[in-house]
């Protein structure tokens, strides 16, 4: 598997936890990832703006754990 795909896999599933966040945030593929401005569909949960150095915008949505990891 790429490691496009592995973050693809990750990127997809729109509510990853804050270790997911992590990966994403150290991969070579993504350029910048800041947070964004909730929205009706973010049910309380931090939204980030995800942009890969191929110009490909994704929104991910961080699901926190009890433990903090």
């Amino acid at each position: 598997m790429s490691d496009y795909d592995k973050l693809m896999k990750i990127v997809d599933k729109e509510v990853v936890s804050v270790k997911e966040l992590h990966y994403i945030t150290n991969d070579e593929l993504v350029a910048e990832v800041r947070e964004a401005s909730p929205d009706e569909r973010d049910k309380g949960l931090p939204k980030y703006d995800v942009r890969l150095t191929n110009g490909e915008i994704y929104f991910v949505y961080v699901k926190k754990s009890l433990f903090g990891f």
